[in-house]
């Protein structure tokens, strides 16, 4: 009997036609299996888009890649992805950032209005970075202490810093409306053809990242943003995980309006205004869920660089401003469907289906 077991377990284990049984299919499955769950579908669609946008813009708008416009691209998205970073952060806690325009105007007026000549541009660059932080963890204050809504807040930051530029600087930031020449030198610099701006982005992802993925406060980031009676339930200062996420966040806001400052040279009172949408429409490219929890800092890197090259084709190609700004809305939409599907899967779309099939039957 035992014997008869045996033989009907090995025959089981042959594939038709004899031989042994292969042990590549499960090993191959598991590797798939890890690479969905290490890089979900909501993380891989701004690479794809990237990657689409690249392989056209070389048949139809060619001069996009030219080395003064790949400057323009990298400097810009550089500065982008800086500020989209900081959004993200706020994302990841299952908010939305309305003021980041306004903390990087302010940021940005502060660098050239106090970084006059014979000035210390260290120290005026320090101070514009410590008002966004304190702006930004003002927000949080309002919005994890006390409660209040978090578009209403950013919002109403948004509208009292805007107007407090406009009374403190009238119409011009400065005589000169320059930035200091220190930080003018760095932020226009290149290196093979790309921005530093870029290369500084890169940086601070590479930092971030690894904030995120190694040490505890990144991974309770994500945890407070997941499920907040669950993250306190096991022992997670929420509050004070929340307020440093504000914080890194203006830190961040800071750090892109210095560098937008710089690169632009002469930024007016309204330099951070492009920012208010753009870094909520590179978090909604690069797959951040807007409910909170983890995010993908390299994709959002990405949806800036695809944001920004998108921006510059149409351009080259003689699209008005209004109109780029339509197809921006319209590679949202598209990106946020595809990762939409891609999260369902062909599984899920195939049961919809069956479902709406016996429904009409």
């Amino acid at each position: 009997m035992n014997m008869q077991r045996q033989g009907v377990s090995q025959a089981t284990a042959r594939p038709p036609g004899g031989g042994s049984a292969p042990a590549v299919g499960p090993a191959r499955s598991d590797r798939l299996t890890d690479f969905k769950y290490r890089w979900p579908a909501r993380y891989r669609a701004s690479w794809a888009a990237l990657v689409f946008l690249t392989v056209t813009v070389v048949f139809i708008a060619p001069r996009t890649l030219s080395s003064a416009s790949l400057g323009l691209v990298t400097a810009l998205a550089g500065v982008l992805a800086i500020a989209a970073l900081g959004q993200t952060l706020i994302i990841m806690l299952g908010a939305i950032d309305l003021s980041v325009s306004a903390i990087m105007s302010l940021s940005a007026g502060m660098v050239v209005h106090y970084g006059g000549p014979g000035a210390n541009a260290p120290v005026v660059i320090m101070a514009a970075l410590a008002v966004s932080v304190v702006l930004s963890l003002l927000n949080g204050v309002l919005i994890t202490v006390f409660g209040l809504n978090a578009l209403i807040v950013t919002l109403a930051t948004f509208g009292i810093i805007s107007g407090g530029i406009k009374l403190w600087t009238g119409v011009s930031l400065s005589l000169t409306g320059q930035a200091p020449e220190s930080l003018t030198n760095v932020a226009q610099k290149t290196l093979f053809g790309v921005n530093a701006c870029f290369l500084f982005a890169l940086v601070a992802a590479v930092l971030l990242a690894a904030a995120l993925g190694k040490t505890r406060f990144g991974r309770r980031v994500a945890a407070v943003g997941v499920n907040r009676r669950a993250a306190r339930a096991l022992g997670i200062r929420v509050t004070f995980v929340e307020l440093s996420t504000f914080a890194l966040a203006g830190l961040l806001y800071g750090i892109a309006a210095v560098l937008l400052a710089g690169y632009i040279g002469t930024p007016d009172v309204a330099a951070g205004a492009p920012y208010q949408m753009a870094t909520i429409t590179v978090a909604g490219i690069a797959g951040v869920l807007f409910t909170g929890g983890p995010a993908s800092v390299a994709g959002v890197v990405s949806a800036a660089l695809f944001l920004q090259l998108l921006d510059q084709a149409l351009a080259i190609i003689g699209l008005s401003a209004g109109e780029r700004a339509v197809i921006q809305g319209l590679a949202l939409v598209i990106a946020v469907a595809a990762i939409t599907l891609g999260q369902y899967g062909v599984s899920g779309i195939s049961r919809s289906l069956k479902l709406v099939v016996r429904r009409a039957g």
